[in-house]
């Protein structure tokens, strides 16, 4: 027996663990499974955040590069932007604030004024005047009092009329009003009642009906007070916004005006790390050029705006370069004889004069003045007169060494310095030149003008300053002019003048 017993539950065993075996293996199989799963997602990740990455990155670079592309103009409006943008939302805000918890409310504060506190107030000074002409009528039981009496009723009817039609958006003091005008009618009946008397001040039913009509009006007469106050209040509650309204859109302004500045100062650190190296290379060369400096060329590549400023500044300095150059030539020219004008001759001197007191250089100088030039002038004209002065100019080109100097130093008046020549040699070119201008027939206009020049010479010494070489000169020509004109003065320096 036992031992079919045993047989019988190996026999049904056995299947059994069979199945949990078979179990376990499908159990194993799934757990690798969903492991290479977890696998493969995590690889996906991996994956998905580097390319994520890579994006980003590319992405970053070129916005980089297209920042540094962008022109002097989308940096400055971009910082405008910024610095305004916190301004104009405050002045939205502010205008939201201001308009809906300032303007409104006061608005709402003076309608109220006028609409319903004016009223209440008039309302009840006629409703306490209506005791008056009641009182005086029992005291005398004069018919005009009555009169009064009707004209204060009908306008406190109406006062109340327009007081509850104001009210409509205040239930709680329009049921005040209502309240007292229903009292209003008590006491209007009393007073008509009183207003019917005749000759019965002291009865006793008119006393009392008195009474009740006082006690109406002061009823009344409360329960608009009572609509004051709360009227009163709701204008205090407004009133109370108002100010919170306000002082918000001050802190809003003033954090405005805080983000303002910081975008101010953002702004200013962005555009100067941006433009920062242009604009200093800028400043650079035109403080070089200021200083100075021509042969300095600028170079900015970015942004395209400092870029073409950079190559008209070098277009500009070229420009200035020649132009200084020209105008330094033309300050040393006489633009119509094409001589040397008076700044050179006093810069020649000086360098004459230097070498005299140096080396010992001898050195002469011829003071040259044209007679009677005013009469060609006037006689002839200023046309003729200039063309004068431009052929006596030609003649003393010719008649002069190539290290001498001729100047037109005045109106008819000329200078002509003798470098490295002593008196005689002076003396002889002196000539040479008065007689070459004499025999020189100028033609103008038809006429044939012969002008001719007196000339005064001295010869440098080491008696003498450069200034008293120079009035040596002159003097020598004045005496030639007063001498008749057409000659030649030598002033030695000895208080003499010779005529020649």
């Amino acid at each position: 027996m036992s031992a079919l017993v045993i047989r019988t539950r190996i026999s049904v065993l056995t299947p059994i663990s069979r199945l949990a075996h078979a179990a376990d293996i499908e159990r194993s199989n799934c757990t690798q499974m969903l492991n290479k799963a977890d696998t493969l997602t995590a690889y996906a990740c991996r994956g998905g955040i580097q390319t994520i990455n890579e994006t980003l990155s590319e992405m970053h670079t070129r916005f980089r590069d297209t920042l540094r592309t962008k022109s002097l103009r989308f940096w400055v409006t971009l910082g405008m932007l910024f610095a305004l943008a916190p301004i104009a939302l405050s002045a939205g805000g502010g205008y939201v604030l201001l308009n809906h918890g300032v303007i409104a409310p006061f608005q709402d504060v003076a309608e109220r004024q006028r609409d319903q506190i004016a009223p209440a107030q008039n309302l009840r000074l006629l409703i306490w005047d209506s005791l008056i002409p009641v009182d005086e009528y029992l005291q005398d039981s004069d018919p005009v009092h009555t009169d009064t009496y009707r004209n204060i009723r009908g306008q406190v009817e109406v006062a109340f009329s327009e007081l509850i039609s104001a009210l409509d958006g205040t239930p709680q003091a329009r049921g005040l009003v209502e309240r007292a005008r229903d009292n209003w009618t008590v006491a209007d009946q009393h007073a008509t009642e009183l207003l019917s008397v005749v000759g019965l001040p002291g009865d006793r039913h008119v006393i009392e009906t008195q009474q009740r009509f006082h006690g109406s009006v002061v009823t009344t007469t409360d329960l608009l007070a009572a609509t004051y106050t709360q009227i009163s209040q709701a204008i205090m509650d407004d009133h109370d916004m108002a100010n919170r309204s306000y002082e918000r859109s001050m802190w809003l302004a003033g954090i405005a005006g805080g983000l303002s500045l910081l975008s101010i100062a953002f702004g200013v650190v962005m555009i100067g790390r941006v433009l920062s190296q242009s604009v200093d290379r800028l400043v650079d060369g035109a403080i070089r050029f200021a200083d100075g400096d021509r042969l300095h060329r600028i170079n900015v590549n970015v942004p395209p705006e400092l870029h073409r400023v950079a190559v008209e500044f070098n277009l500009m300095i070229g420009r200035i370069q020649a132009s200084e150059e020209a105008l330094a030539e033309l300050a040393l020219q006489d633009s119509l004889t094409g001589l040397a004008n008076r700044r050179a001759f006093d810069g020649a001197l000086d360098d004459m004069w230097s070498r005299h007191q140096r080396f010992g250089e001898p050195g002469a100088l011829l003071a040259i003045d044209l007679d009677h030039f005013k009469q060609v002038n006037d006689t002839y004209g200023h046309a003729a007169g200039d063309e004068v002065l431009r052929s006596v100019a030609s003649v003393m080109r010719h008649c002069l060494r190539p290290s001498d100097k001729v100047f037109r130093v005045g109106g008819e008046e000329f200078s002509v310095l003798l470098p490295r020549t002593g008196l005689s040699q002076a003396h002889e070119t002196a000539e040479r030149l008065r007689r070459a201008i004499g025999a020189k027939a100028v033609q103008s206009n038809g006429n044939i003008i012969t002008p001719t020049a007196s000339i005064g010479l001295a010869v440098m010494s080491s008696d003498v300053d450069q200034s008293a070489f120079v009035a040596r000169a002159d003097t020598a020509l004045y005496e030639a002019k007063r001498s008749g004109r057409n000659r030649l003065v030598i002033n030695h320096g000895k208080g003499i003048a010779l005529a020649v």
